[in-house]
């Protein structure tokens, strides 16, 4: 089959719908603060008994003869380690630290399976390799599940420590079980670039943004690991009451331990590979430069779904992921076609062997045939006879069949397509048909009951964006898929210009023009390969505007890349030094930051002690195109257009937030949450709340042409605010924001 997968037995439990999510909520572990708490000694790691690596690979290839579609990588060891059994670090103001190690030796990468996953509000739970250089986290009480599982991706290196911290006088102790230990055996981390031609490998797919693939169909694929060792593809799915539940579509066989003998129609079996799910969006390469193969960004996942349709004898497979994707991952809910006619140009979106999302397109026509007969039901499979562009490979199960209206009519389930070189090897591929798991005898069971929960009865419906009314924009000063070109700019001294270098410059800004009010969720960089410790925060990356340069610093954060990098589409190297590829890093601001200038400007500052570090820049096809990049200096900002240090240059940082129009409220008074609002006292300067906030959150103010003005933060149960005293008349845009909320309104000092 073409996927990662693990061994051994798998107790069944029973999810439920609830919320449920790997997103993680920021912050830093205690490791990073200098001077409170290190893991040190040898004797802190828990060890991991050695298994027989050739017996394993052994079967994985035995395994891999049967379907095609997922790819196995990781040895699952199954544990009962309990986070109280960690001695615990009781920090000066109360806060409790536990840390728990775990190695096992050779392992490229491990993750975990949490269970029993209870904290309170104020935990917070880091997972981080033993050298401090990658980190996943937090997570807190909003990854909370009614069935107290939590899924872990996978973090660099054999040896990884857990580390849980609490404040002092919380309603209740925080608990969790760490109840499995899955073993990277296949080096998924590694970054020596896709396989050579001359070994099969992706020479003839397209990577998709380099390709005629709709944006949709693109926007709805997603990469997902399954119980801690599986790779497939999936496809996200709109159903006709538009309400946005995160359904995808991907195969059964993606979820059994053996596919040799009639799968499981026990549902118990599949809620519990479900629960385990990790989902990645908008995996992909962001560059059609054939020299420069980056690894895309994976900051957005998902973690942890229900099993709701399978149907195992038509290898169809409907999960419901416990929570939607935010807005910002522009996430597309793809339509669907019950019909069975098979006819026009059909295409597939895949990540095969963990790669950056690939492109395949048949002009042949499609059948119905028969396979693996004693696995699956006459007749119930597309043939795609032959690929016109592209092939699949391991990994590339259950990846979506998009229609000539870009429906999808079902996903992978086996094949033997593959490249000669740069071409398809003519061979077939087979796919579920999506019609004929839409009833089954069990009305739970069918992909009816999720996806036409309006009882429309119809055959095919349309797919959906969320964003739709107000789109998600990756704003982009150079066009590195039409003609503009990456390049990394270097001084006779082989210093950087853009930068460490001797040259006298602090730090590195790109210039941003917007005829509306933005909201920007965060921004993307894109980086040669380079040195870089994340061990510590010695890049900081800014916001500003200004009407003629960089002037008012509105908002910064810390740039640590937290989640795995990839080379020509696995996963990249452990230690994330990002030395041997180009990598694609999405930094996501604390909070949505609001901006009404028209112009803004994001920057970076390198503590040259600590980091090398240096951010691609632009050669433009159009000689006319205007310069965007700034440096600085001890006398302040200048354009790279006139900068005298280098041979001036025009040219743009390749920095690209990801933003959205904002409207502004200007109402004197604006709901903060059901019934509650603000108001202003002009004599006492005070921002009063009617109602106390939940948690804790802040207040910021902005003048009218989005100046911060000032920052205060709104301890839990505090209603008000002093804000400083300012000229009568002047006009404040207040932002009150927390956790569950961020709402705006109008003041007048």
């Amino acid at each position: 089959m073409k996927y990662f997968r693990l061994f051994g037995v798998l107790l069944c439990m029973v999810f439920t719908p609830l919320a449920f999510s790997q997103i993680s909520h920021g912050g830093l572990p205690y490791f990073l603060q200098p001077s409170i708490l290190r893991s040190s000694s040898g004797t802190f790691f828990i060890e991991m008994p050695a298994f027989n690596l050739d017996s394993v690979l052994r079967e994985d290839a035995i395994n891999k003869e049967n379907m095609r579609g997922s790819y196995q990588f990781a040895y699952k060891f199954y544990t009962h380690i309990d986070i109280n059994d960690a001695a615990p670090v009781i920090l000066p103001d109360g806060t409790t630290v536990r840390q728990i190690g775990i190695h096992s030796a050779g392992a490229y990468s491990i993750n975990l399976l949490l269970s029993d996953f209870d904290i309170p509000e104020g935990g917070k739970l880091f997972v981080y390799n033993s050298d401090h250089s990658y980190v996943v986290g937090s997570f807190d009480y909003r990854n909370d599940s009614p069935d107290k599982i939590l899924p872990i991706q996978p973090v660099a290196g054999e040896s990884i420590i857990v580390e849980y911290s609490e404040p002092a006088n919380v309603p209740f102790k925080g608990h969790f079980v760490i109840s499995e230990v899955n073993h990277d055996y296949r080096d998924i981390f590694r970054a020596n670039g896709e396989p050579n031609p001359d070994s099969g490998g992706f020479s003839c797919m397209p990577d998709v943004l380099c390709s005629d693939a709709a944006s949709e169909n693109i926007r709805s694929t997603v990469l997902l690991i399954i119980n801690g060792g599986t790779a497939c593809t999936g496809s996200l799915l709109n159903n006709t009451a538009g309400d946005g539940k995160p359904y995808v579509l991907t195969g059964v066989h993606c979820f059994v331990d053996n596919d040799t003998v009639a799968f499981p129609t026990d549902m118990n079996y599949y809620n519990t590979r479900a629960g385990s799910v990790v989902a990645f969006f908008n995996y992909a390469r962001p560059v059609c430069d054939a020299n420069i193969k980056m690894k895309g960004s994976e900051e957005m996942s998902l973690a942890g779904a229900a099993a709701r349709a399978f149907v195992s004898r038509k290898d169809v497979a409907l999960l419901e992921f416990f929570d939607s994707p935010p807005n910002y991952y522009n996430a597309y809910y793809a339509g669907w076609n019950t019909s069975l006619t098979g006819a026009g140009k059909h295409t597939n979106i895949h990540h095969p062997l963990f790669a950056v999302k690939k492109y395949g397109m048949t002009d042949g026509a499609i059948s119905f045939v028969s396979i693996l007969p004693a696995l699956f039901d006459s007749g119930s499979f597309w043939q795609v006879p032959y690929w016109t562009i592209g092939s699949t490979d391991n990994g590339s199960s259950g990846s979506p069949l998009f229609d000539e209206n870009n429906l999808v009519i079902g996903g992978l389930t086996a094949g033997n397509s593959g490249c000669t070189g740069t071409f398809p090897n003519g061979q077939a591929d087979y796919f579920s048909v999506l019609g004929l798991s839409w009833t089954t005898a069990d009305s739970v069971n069918q992909l009816k009951t999720y996806l036409d929960p309006e009882n429309t009865g119809v055959s095919q419906y349309q797919g959906m964006d969320p964003n739709q009314e107000n789109p998600v924009i990756r704003l982009a000063n150079a066009d590195y898929i039409g003609g503009d070109s990456l390049i990394t700019s270097k001084l006779p001294d082989n210093g950087y210009v853009f930068g460490n270098s001797s040259l006298p410059t602090t730090e590195f800004a790109e210039e941003f023009t917007v005829a509306n009010p933005v909201e920007i969720f965060g921004a993307y960089f894109l980086l040669p390969p380079i040195t870089f410790n994340s061990s510590s925060p010695p890049v900081t990356v800014y916001v500003y505007t200004g009407d003629s340069s960089p002037e008012i610093k509105i908002d910064s954060t810390q740039f640590l890349p937290q989640y795995t990098r990839y080379s020509a589409g696995v996963f990249s190297q452990a230690d994330k030094t990002m030395t041997s590829a180009p990598t694609e890093n999405f930094v996501k601001f604390n909070n949505p930051l609001q901006i009404t200038a028209r112009k803004f400007y994001i920057s970076y500052s390198i503590d040259p002690a600590t980091a090398q570090f240096c951010v691609y820049n632009t050669k433009f096809q159009d000689a006319s195109q205007s310069n965007t990049a700034w440096v600085k200096t001890a006398t302040g900002w200048v354009t790279a257009d006139a900068y005298n240090y280098f041979t001036p240059m025009k040219t743009s940082l390749a920095i690209q937030p990801l933003l959205r129009n904002w409207t502004v409220d200007l109402t004197d008074t604006t709901p903060v949450s059901n019934n509650i609002d603000f108001y202003y006292e002009r004599t006492g300067h005070l921002l009063t709340l009617k109602e106390p906030l939940n948690t804790q959150g802040q207040v910021a103010v902005y003048s009218v042409s989005g100046q911060l003005l000032e920052k205060a933060p709104i301890p839990s149960g505090q209603t008000t605010v002093a804000l400083r005293e300012r000229t009568k008349g002047t006009i404040g845009i207040v932002r009150i924001s927390s956790d569950y909320f961020s709402c705006m309104g109008k003041i007048i000092y």
